[in-house]
């Protein structure tokens, strides 16, 4: 578990020694075999100092107008790039946020990256996005690889785990900015935000229940991980709530490896919904765990020569753009993803630019069922 490590004197470090953050030896080669125009090299070819030069670049400090356009006409024929690293090593403060993000293929992680650069860019910030769908591990090692980078701090939005709230905790306490999204830490420096996923969960199977359906199956977990997917927990919420029985054949997560993956993907919806028609009772509806998983769901059922909805409803969750141009266009629960990428931003911002302690904040937000052409009564309803 990569939350902790001592240097032989006994310091305290976040990372191992000698590991993701000694890169002075990458830099000196770097230096030497690239010939890259310094601020140094721009100050001669503008004939002024290294300090005017500084001013002009960070916009800090009178100049002259003439020695401005100077320093803007040398910056331009060298195509000089200030060196990020060397800013950071002198202010201390980094201009580049970093996002965590599960599955880099599936729409709702791309939105979500969006809005969040969207509030980033206008306050003069870069985000730098990386994936962890593999496991645990390859989560830990692209938090501590953005924690190397100084970045001025991080949101996450991965699966819980509890090495991963281990090390982000460890970070808050090294008064590194995090914010989490769709998940939970209880940690007096790390902002929480999420949709109401449970209730999102309800509100599908409830809609599906309303239909008449009765056999339903929910594609995308294991029944165990109920604890920690939402979306399960609202639907095992809602088969309680009206005296339905869920089988365990009805829950299934990956069938390819015998356990279901971090993340449900489409092909995780392909192969459960090859699964559950082969059974000699099938479901006469399916709720996917995310809208992705729920196009592996439909093409699924296609291929088997069935159609949807009218041999099997299907219903998804996040509202991901696709979703209503699909056909059929899909019945799904939608979750404000803008919204909370546009939240960890500000939130993260503001962790950052406050010089004072900023209290934690836990939102959690509403989620909305829409009804397309993809649900609707069976056929013994008809």
């Amino acid at each position: 578990m990569l939350v902790g490590y001592r240097s032989a004197a006994g310091e305290e470090l976040l990372t191992p020694p000698g590991r993701l953050c000694d890169n002075k030896a990458n830099m000196k080669t770097l230096s030497q075999s690239t010939a890259v125009p310094t601020i140094a090299d721009v100050a001669r070819e503008a004939g002024t100092t290294i300090t005017t030069v500084s001013r002009v670049i960070n916009n800090s400090g009178y100049v002259h107008i003439a020695k401005r356009k100077a320093v803007l006409e040398a910056v331009e024929k060298l195509h000089y790039i200030p060196n990020a690293n060397a800013r950071v090593l002198k202010t201390k403060r980094s201009r580049a946020l970093g996002l965590v993000i599960g599955d880099l293929l599936n729409p709702f992680s791309v939105q979500l990256a969006h809005s969040m650069q969207t509030v980033a860019v206008d306050r003069g910030y870069t985000t730098f996005v990386a994936s962890a769908s593999e496991d645990v591990r390859s989560e830990l090692a692209v938090i501590e690889s953005f924690q190397c980078q100084r970045l001025a701090g991080m949101v996450v939005a991965t699966l819980a785990t509890p090495e991963s709230d281990a090390m982000l905790a460890r970070l808050a306490e090294h008064k590194v900015p995090v914010v989490v999204v769709g998940r939970t830490i209880d940690h007096p420096a790390i902002d929480n935000i999420s949709a109401n996923h449970r209730r999102g969960g309800a509100l599908a199977t409830q809609h599906l229940i309303g239909l008449g359906h009765r056999r339903i199956a929910f594609v995308g977990a294991e029944r165990d991980e109920a604890a920690h997917v939402g979306r399960l927990r609202g639907y095992l919420d809602a088969m309680e709530a009206v005296g339905l029985p869920v089988l365990d054949d009805h829950v299934v997560g990956h069938t390819g490896t015998g356990h279901s993956p971090r993340y449900s993907t489409k092909l995780t919806g392909y192969q459960a919904t090859q699964h559950l028609l082969r059974m000699p009772t099938r479901p006469t509806a399916i709720f996917a765990r995310n809208d992705h998983t729920a196009t592996g769901v439909i093409q699924a059922v296609q291929e088997a020569g069935l159609t949807v909805p009218d041999d099997i409803s299907v219903a998804g969750f996040d509202n991901i753009p696709l979703t209503a141009l699909m056909s059929p266009s899909l019945t799904t629960v939608s979750q404000p993803t803008e919204e909370q990428g546009r939240l960890a931003a500000e939130f993260l911002l503001s962790r950052i630019e406050q010089s004072a302690p900023v209290a934690r904040r836990e939102v959690l937000l509403d989620c909305h069922l829409i009804v397309r052409s993809s649900t609707s009564r069976p056929r013994t309803y008809r």
